[in-house]
């Protein structure tokens, strides 16, 4: 059984407690970025973190070169989870799609990935920052822009949108959801792939009074704080979303994503290693400016935290997990 099948069960993932591997090291080979030479350049620092200023009061992670590397190796970490596919859309019975929406784009990678795989396909990708890189494929556009905002696309033009982790940016996700259906073709689908943001779930009491626990909570409550109700990120609440939009045939594609090489099976703990790699700096990147935001922290306070609960993942101490789920829909023809 493959570790994307393993994963995708409800049954308890058997934890590892032998010495520690060489996971850890050969993940760490998954690094590389492009990042784009733009005219746009208009950003500030905080915190030692570099943010674009579009983003600001909109988005709280970073955009600077760590997080553009973060972002390609969360790719390569969200294509294992589904035993290397790019998505769950049953595009392949079709043919390429004519019109694809990459929204939140980030630095791209999943666009031109697409793009070369769909060479009948007309790709686009949007993002508040520029980030993406210079060179693309003659079918692979990318673009600025503000997806909350009303969008000027042509209605009914889409055969295919793809939105990915942009649960920390989407405050209106029915809104979101309803111009995606405005703007998809008959027949077109819509796939949504998010994480859960509310908890980290544990199979045993490693968890319970971690310095992680304590990080996922402080997540949490400022996030909510934010505007951002990270309780209304989970498959269900996204299903529900696309069917009141008016997609038919949705479909939820759970699966489990170790925070940590520490299960027992090889193929799962590989991909608990590469994700342990993206969370070096992920979980600064997700909580740095939250903290010192809305949760009363000094960036010092907000650093240890972060330093004491990735120690935790790094020494697999905690066994946890999240969720994630690729959400697919079409709308009728």
């Amino acid at each position: 059984m493959s570790a994307a099948a393993l994963l995708a069960e409800t049954g308890a993932i058997e934890a590892d407690t032998t010495p520690f591997s060489d996971y850890e090291s050969e993940a760490g080979s998954e690094l590389s970025t492009e990042s784009l030479t733009s005219s746009i350049r208009q950003h500030y620092y905080e915190n030692g973190r570099r943010y674009h200023e579009k983003s600001s009061g909109k988005y709280h992670l970073p955009s600077d070169e760590t997080e553009q590397d973060r972002l390609d190796l969360a790719h390569h970490l969200l294509t294992l989870l589904r035993d290397g596919d790019l998505y769950k859309a049953p595009l392949k019975k079709r043919g390429d799609p004519a019109t694809v929406l990459d929204a939140g784009t980030g630095t791209g990678i999943w666009a031109l990935e697409f793009g070369d795989q769909h060479p009948g396909s007309q790709v686009i990708g949007v993002d508040l920052s520029p980030i993406q890189p210079s060179w693309t494929y003659p079918n692979v556009k990318f673009e600025c822009d503000d997806l909350e905002k009303d969008w000027t696309y042509q209605l009914e033009n889409f055969n295919y949108i793809h939105a990915r982790t942009l649960a920390f940016s989407i405050k209106d996700w029915p809104r979101f959801v309803a111009q995606c259906f405005k703007h998809s073709a008959p027949g077109a689908f819509i796939e949504l792939a998010e994480g859960s943001l509310d908890g980290i779930s544990c199979d045993d009491d490693t968890y319970k009074g971690s310095a992680l626990e304590k990080w996922s909570t402080s997540l949490s409550q400022c996030l909510r704080k934010s505007g951002i109700d990270p309780s209304r990120i989970t498959g269900d609440t996204l299903k529900q979303s696309l069917e009141d939009a008016g997609y038919i045939n949705v479909q939820v594609y759970p699966v489990r994503v170790p925070w940590g090489p520490w299960p027992k099976n090889n193929a799962t703990k590989y991909i608990g290693a590469v994700n342990q790699l993206q969370l070096q700096t992920g979980m600064e990147a997700y909580s740095l400016m939250l903290f010192t935001h809305f949760g009363g922290m000094t960036e010092e306070e907000a650093k240890k935290l972060n330093a004491d609960a990735f120690k935790e993942v790094e020494t697999r101490k905690v066994h946890g997990y999240t969720y994630v789920w690729n959400v697919v829909g079409q709308k009728p023809e």
